[in-house]
C-alpha cells in the first residue's frame, strides 16, 4: 500500500510540473511574440530607431527567460531563436527591411513552435 501512495504522489508531482511548465512557456512566448510583432510593425512603418530599441528589449527579455525555457524545451529551439535574434538586432540597426521582417517572422514562428511542441496531445505523448 505504501508503494501505491508514493507512486501516486510522484505522478501528481509530475503532472503539476508539466502543467506549470506549459503555463510558463505560454506566458513567456505570448509576451515575446508581442515584442516580435512590435518589431515587425516598426520595420513596416520605417521606424528604425524604435525597431532597433525593441529588438534590444527583446534580446534582454530573451536573456532573462531563455535559461528557464531551456529546462522545458529542446536546446536546438533556443539556439535557433538566439541566432535569429542576433541577426535581427543587426538588421534593424542597418535598416535592412527585408531581412528584419524575415528574422522577426522566423522568431515568431519558433516561439509558436515551442508552444506547440509542449502542448499535451496524442502526438506529443506517443
Amino acid at each position: 500500500m505504501k508503494n501505491i501512495i508514493i507512486s501516486f504522489a510522484i505522478f501528481i508531482v509530475v503532472m503539476l510540473g508539466a502543467l506549470f511548465s506549459i503555463r510558463y512557456l505560454n506566458s513567456v512566448c505570448i509576451k515575446l511574440e508581442g515584442l516580435s510583432m512590435q518589431i515587425e510593425n516598426n520595420v513596416q512603418s520605417d521606424e528604425w530607431n524604435k525597431a532597433y530599441d525593441n529588438s534590444l528589449k527583446f534580446l534582454n527579455e530573451w536573456d532573462k527567460y531563455s535559461k528557464k525555457v531551456s529546462v522545458f524545451t529542446h536546446h536546438a529551439e533556443i539556439d535557433n531563436i538566439n541566432i535569429e535574434l542576433w541577426k535581427l538586432t543587426q538588421y534593424t540597426k542597418e535598416k535592412n527591411k527585408d531581412e528584419s521582417l524575415a528574422s522577426a517572422h522566423v522568431i515568431k514562428f519558433l516561439l509558436k513552435h515551442i508552444v506547440e511542441m509542449e502542448k499535451v496531445n496524442h502526438q506529443n505523448i506517443f
